[in-house]
């Protein structure tokens, strides 16, 4: 066993390699309800949900399903925040969040067999 006056230079040697101000790091969450949907053949009532995560320090957002996690970009501007998830057949599925009162639409322009599937849901996110 070493005696305590060579391990204690040791370590505030090396303490003194942490910085002393710490980086800090929120995950912002929004889990969003959708209850309307309107789509080519009409508008009908939904039970529809999504859920959002945002990593402050590393901006890195994810969409989280029943599949897992998906990657997807955002845009945050003065009114909302804009979540945006492409597909590999080449379309875009966007989700925007009213900064005001968490009010959303959730876009999917879907293509399946080279048909456009388009829908829009109309919800609120927390």
């Amino acid at each position: 066993m070493k005696p305590l006056n060579v391990i204690l230079p040791i370590f505030v040697a090396a303490a003194g390699c942490i910085p002393s101000e710490r980086v800090h790091a929120d995950t912002l969450r929004w889990i969003c309800k959708y209850d309307a949907m309107a789509s080519p053949t009409g508008v009908q009532r939904e039970n529809f949900k999504l859920e959002f995560a945002l990593d402050t320090l590393t901006k890195r957002a994810v969409l989280i399903g029943n599949a897992g996690l998906s990657d997807v970009g955002f845009f945050n501007g003065d009114q909302a925040i804009t979540f945006e998830e492409k597909l590999a057949g080449g379309a875009v599925q966007t989700t925007s969040i009213s900064h005001t009162d968490g009010k959303s639409v959730h876009s999917r322009h879907s293509i399946l067999n080279g048909n456009f599937v388009p829908s829009q849901y109309y919800g609120a996110c927390k």
